[in-house]
């Protein structure tokens, strides 16, 4: 067990993680692995089938040390990551008032430049190495996320999310730590890494998604970050205070924001030192950066000339294309459940325990299918979990609700860990040693046509299957769900032609009247009217609001059938079967 332990560790595998991968135009590097075999040839794959005797802890063990390094960072990263994913589209809804196309388009114009940069990025592994490109991508990253938290302008967070976000969040997300994993193991051993992998980075989105919901406003007394609800005579002192457009609004709570205290300047700091001024005017004179930018785009160049020649290449691209409108579904996990269940049963719904059902699955599957199925035919594994996750949206198109909501992630979750870890494995063996990075880089072209449309029919499906209320809520997004009463001057002030005491409805978390403006005219009424006004605290209650929720899902189901339909009609293509030429018979 010890020789076996030793056969798949590498002594100098921590320093290949700081070495660019391509150092020339015909230089690779690749982990050397020992060996008693005198064939210096990769197994192949029916050699592995000797992983399927051994067990979890065994093969835990076996891993080289480094790759627990790469895992924890991956882990940290994953959070930062899933942190925000997980409230991305409420955040955007409710706190700065977007329509739901709106935040669809922004969203896909963010994916769309995530993909472009993420192949930005994978050139910049290939050429610096992965520790130098993902401390660059942190420093970037931790701005845009900074003014994401701290703004509150249109402003600022398009400037984040269009202008920081994606050099940040896609250099670290696409491919960096793939590379650093495939350096780090072997042909035997790399589907169980890939396995374990997976594992942590949704232990880090199953603990994000408990604090998102944590965190979330709940429609009880006190609110969620808001103002506590304010007596008949602050209500009267606020309304004198209160301008025309606040009125008009219904908003008579106004807060003056604080002010800020101005950023410090950042001086540069000077450089001492005759022979560092040299060094710096020759690195940063024209003629030097011409040489490395025309270096670095032959490089690229030729790379890409050559993994364009490649079948595995092809293989891996229809591979790829084929899955699109499956892996849409982790996309309707982030834009389409939470507005459906928001939407449809409050905030007080389980949103974010639901949606880290998928996060929990796969924090422990990954590993534990890994292990059972190593010794298999890769697609013998894939296809019955693409097609588990396909067929996931049936009872969400038949009886759209809570528990088939529940239903859809847990049958999409156990779907994902049979296939989508082990289809990581097998794009990695099919990437040439020491261009793993252009070889991700340009599989992943084909989101820069699928990323806006995909992101923008979410935002379409939302608005005309789920509409938001913005009639039944605040500016903020609150629920006017409590109940008032309000005299003859309060509704005349906020344009409620009325001579008798009202019965009103507002938001509980924040206090804002829904009276006047673009609110619903029937969620105010006379007081002394037999008509019983009730307070919506869901969509479903806001008055005129209609929902076609099992139509949404069931387009849903139907573009997921598509992809395991795809690949099972090319599955001789993408095992890299050649098609035998038929013999005459005389």
């Amino acid at each position: 067990m010890e020789a076996s332990a030793n056969s798949v560790r590498s002594p100098t595998s921590s320093a290949l993680l700081r070495e660019p991968l391509l150092k020339s135009s015909g230089s690779k590097v690749t982990l050397r692995i020992a060996s008693s075999s005198s064939q210096s040839k990769l197994p192949k794959i029916d050699d592995e089938e000797r992983a399927a005797a051994k067990s979890f802890v065994q093969q835990l063990r076996q891993l080289p040390n480094e790759v627990y390094v790469v895992l924890l960072v991956d882990f940290l990263n994953s959070y930062r990551s899933f942190g925000f994913r997980a409230v991305q589209y409420q955040y955007l809804t409710n706190e700065f008032g977007l329509s739901d196309l709106e935040a669809g388009s922004l969203l896909g114009m963010q994916a769309w430049l995530l993909v472009v940069f993420g192949i930005l990025g994978a050139m910049l592994v290939d050429a610096f190495g992965v520790r130098a490109t993902a401390l660059s991508a942190l420093s970037v990253s931790v701005v845009s996320r900074g003014l994401l938290a701290f703004g509150r302008s249109r402003e600022t967070m398009t400037f984040a999310l269009l202008g920081l976000s994606p050099f940040g969040e896609a250099v670290l997300s696409t491919g960096i730590y793939t590379v650093a994993l495939k350096k780090l193991t072997t042909r035997a051993n790399r589907a169980f890494a890939f396995g374990i992998q997976y594992g942590v980075f949704n232990l880090s989105g199953a603990l994000a998604d408990g604090r998102a919901a944590a965190a979330f406003p709940t429609s009880s007394s006190g609110g969620y970050s808001s103002p506590p609800p304010f007596t008949p005579a602050e209500l009267a002192s606020l309304r004198d205070r209160a301008t025309a457009e606040e009125r008009t609004r219904g908003f008579l709570i106004a807060r003056a924001p604080k002010a800020k205290p101005p950023l410090p300047s950042l001086a540069p700091s000077p450089i001492f030192g005759r022979a560092n001024v040299e060094a710096l005017e020759k690195a940063t004179s024209p003629k030097s950066w011409l040489a490395a930018a025309s270096a670095s785009l032959l490089r690229a160049a030729e790379n890409i000339r050559d993994l364009c020649a490649l079948r595995e290449f092809w293989r891996a691209l229809w591979l790829s294309i084929c899955l699109i409108l499956l892996s849409k579904q982790w996309g309707d996990m982030d834009q389409l459940l939470p507005a459906f269940l928001e939407r449809h049963f409050g905030v007080n719904s389980p949103i974010f325990t639901i949606h880290s059902i998928n996060m929990w699955v796969c924090m422990v599957g990954p590993s534990v299918a890994a292990s059972l199925t190593a010794h298999l035919d890769d697609f013998r594994v894939m296809l019955p979990g693409m097609w588990l996750m396909a067929f996931s949206p049936v009872w969400l198109a038949y009886d759209p609700g809570i528990p088939a909501s529940i239903t859809w992630v847990f049958l999409l979750s156990v779907g994902e860990v049979i296939w989508s870890p082990r289809q990581s494995a097998w794009v990695a063996n099919l990437a040439p040693d020491g261009r793993e990075g252009v070889f991700l880089a340009l599989l992943s072209l084909k989101t820069l046509v699928t990323a806006l449309p995909s992101t923008m029919l979410n935002g379409w499906l939302n608005m005309h299957f789920q509409p938001n209320c913005e009639s039944c809520r605040d500016t903020i997004g609150h629920f006017c769900s409590e109940s008032l009463n309000i005299s003859a001057g309060d509704a005349q002030s906020l344009g409620v032609n009325t001579a008798v005491p009202m019965h009103a409805c507002r938001a509980e978390e924040s206090g804002h009247l829904c009276v006047g403006g673009d609110f619903s005219p029937r969620l105010v009424t006379p007081l002394d009217s037999s008509s019983f006004l009730q307070c919506p605290s869901t969509c479903v209650e806001c008055p005129g609001w209609e929902s076609h929720a099992s139509e949404m899902w069931f387009i849903v189901l139907i573009c997921s059938i598509s992809s395991p339909l795809m690949v099972s009609l090319s599955l001789r293509f993408l095992r890299g079967e050649t098609t035998r030429p038929r013999q005459r018979v005389v």
